[in-house]
């Protein structure tokens, strides 16, 4: 597993470039799941990738305004969602976790004793914020990233955090993980099912479509089996592509024509180990 670096200070600044995790530029430095599999897609398709930066709440508009080709980056599917964009087949399975600080760990050890805590924070917009309003019947304290969730718990100002198990794993269960000795998961059981990742692409488009066939060729030789070990996921990964079609045609319109003329996708991310973030 990888050395994780804490970033509190460029978390707390917004500044891009400040710690290994501030990712702006940096894009050869960039990795994670979701950008390896994303870069071994663009090579599939022989054109570059491109990563932006983005922030969270503002990743639709990135994507209808053409600023962005695709939200990769743990992207929950809801219906919801896919009212406004189209999404690619499932690919990885996740659930939203609660996170305490380790001295109130036996304080808050289920749902019940979570309802109780005062403060609550999530990511705006995030699947982790439907979870605070709907499921535990909160007020959201919203921050930008999931990373400034584990920010808000460990220094006391919110009580409890709602973020993706797959990120609590990677920063918190992990030994070598950068908050595994301040803080603690606690599982919300079944009142909080389990949800998946997809790619989100523009409504009406058919790069989905594209994205589809590809990454079921990715998943019968191997590929995204060899990257989720890399990251320690294996156990996590989906197949929503259904079977490789050797017999796909490629469309020659609509979004994926503009991608290919372009020579690049363009993917929108945040900060978000074990998915798109830089190491030192």
């Amino acid at each position: 597993m990888k050395k994780i670096v804490t970033l509190i200070l460029a978390l707390m600044l917004g500044v891009c470039g400040i710690t290994a995790f501030a990712a702006c530029d940096g894009e050869d430095d960039l990795i994670g799941f979701d950008i390896d599999l994303a870069r071994a897609v663009a090579d599939e398709l022989g054109v570059e990738l491109e990563t932006r930066l983005i922030s969270w709440e503002a990743k639709e508009t990135e994507l209808s305004t053409n600023l962005i080709d695709v939200i990769w980056n743990g992207f929950t599917y809801s219906e919801e969602r896919a009212q406004n964009l189209d999404y690619t087949g499932f690919y990885m399975e996740n659930k939203q976790v609660a996170i305490v600080r380790k001295e109130d760990a036996s304080k808050y050890t289920d749902i019940d004793s979570i309802k109780t805590a005062s403060v609550f924070s999530a990511e705006a917009t995030s699947a982790g914020e439907t979870v605070i309003e709907t499921v535990l019947g909160k007020t959201n304290k919203e921050v930008s990233s999931q990373l400034m969730v584990f920010t808000e718990v460990s220094t006391g100002a919110s009580d409890v955090g709602v973020v993706d198990s797959t990120m609590a794993g990677y920063y918190i269960t992990s030994e070598t993980g950068g908050y595994h000795d301040s803080l603690a998961v606690v599982d919300l059981g079944d009142a909080v099912e389990s949800e998946y990742y997809a790619i989100g692409c523009r409504k009406d488009s058919n790069f989905d479509e594209v994205l589809n066939h590809v990454l079921a060729g990715l998943w019968a030789d191997g590929t995204i089996e060899e990257i989720a070990t890399k990251y320690g996921l294996q156990g996590a990964i989906y197949n929503g592509f259904g079977e490789y079609d050797e017999n796909y045609v490629y469309p020659t319109d609509g979004d994926y024509q503009q991608i290919m003329e372009s020579g690049k996708i363009v993917l929108g991310y945040t900060v978000f180990a074990p998915m798109a973030y830089t190491e030192a």
